[in-house]
């Protein structure tokens, strides 16, 4: 999957009009900057911006904040069209915003990335109508949208690309060998059940049953934090193994984790597959260790 390859477009409105809360805008600009830079993904601006740099810079509180525009990469604005406001849907009747637009539709790029405090350009999505031809520009308004937006984006486009995000993005969930074996042999019904559903089921994994399973999770036994996670991912089911199932099938449910074999206790239900886990001590983490067909089960 290519992680390096998704520029997002700064919607200046904010930090224009807003002249009261300048150095909060830019705080909140530097935020996402430095949550697209451990991605390795480019926050643009207009080369043109049109703030009054002068005064800016005598106020100390904002020029120390202004230097790191310098680190963003510059959208050239020289020779470009603009498009007209009735060709945007929703229409906004906004020069800064219809000059991004027309941007957007020069260097075919479709995000734009919106001030949390941006009350005009609020739309989750914008059309532009040029030729007969629909592009879509998505907006992602404030830090813990685009926190969001990266967790499920770029979209896996096969079960190995699902298992590698979700290693980059959740940092105590990982993947075995046999975990990855035994997906690629039912990726069909991975693929039918849908991959950011997936990737959600993941991001509940890390969020909800890792600290549960750490015992950092307070408020919740086995039977209520088997139910907040079915409530988290839309109807999804994980249990853990009786002890009958354990003392008589247990062997195939090992995992070889730091040389030594691991039983997983743990399993989630989808569909006709399986997954297999266990929390591990020593790692601090979730291990995923078999993601294919139904291991057996005492009363079979």
């Amino acid at each position: 999957m290519d992680y390096y390859n998704m520029d997002f477009y700064l919607n200046e409105n904010n930090l224009i009009v807003d002249k009261e809360n300048v150095a909060e805008n830019l705080k909140e600009i530097k935020q996402f900057y430095d949550l697209l830079k451990v991605k390795n993904y480019k926050l643009c601006i207009k080369d043109n911006l049109d703030l009054d740099y002068k005064n800016l810079n005598a106020d100390k509180s904002i020029s120390t904040l202004l230097v790191f525009l310098k680190y963003l990469d510059p959208i050239e604005t020289y020779g470009v069209n603009t498009i007209d406001c009735d060709e945007v849907d929703p229409f906004i009747d906004n020069y800064y915003f219809i000059e991004l637009m027309s941007l957007c539709h020069k260097y075919d790029n479709n995000i734009i990335l919106s001030s949390a405090n941006e009350h005009e350009i609020v739309n989750s999505e914008y059309k532009v109508n040029i030729n007969k031809r629909t592009e879509i520009v998505k907006n992602i308004i404030g830090k813990s949208k685009l926190e969001e937006y990266l967790i499920f984006n770029p979209a896996p486009k096969n079960i190995n690309e699902v298992f590698k995000k979700a290693e980059l993005e959740f940092p105590h969930i990982k993947f075995t060998d046999r975990a990855y074996k035994t997906a690629n042999s039912r990726e069909d019904i991975y693929k039918q059940y849908g991959f950011m559903k997936l990737l959600n089921i993941f991001r509940v994994l890390e969020t909800l049953v890792y600290p549960f399973l750490k015992g950092k999770l307070q408020g919740f036994f086995e039977d209520s934090i088997e139910e907040e996670f079915k409530k988290q991912t839309n109807g999804i089911e994980f249990s853990h193994e009786s002890d009958s199932t354990m003392n008589k099938y247990g062997k195939k449910r090992e995992v070889t984790i730091n040389g030594k074999k691991i039983k997983m206790s743990y399993h989630i239900k989808l569909g006709d597959n399986r997954m297999y886990f266990i929390y591990h001590k020593e790692d601090d983490c979730i291990y995923i260790g078999h993601s294919g067909e139904h291991l057996q089960i005492a009363d079979q």
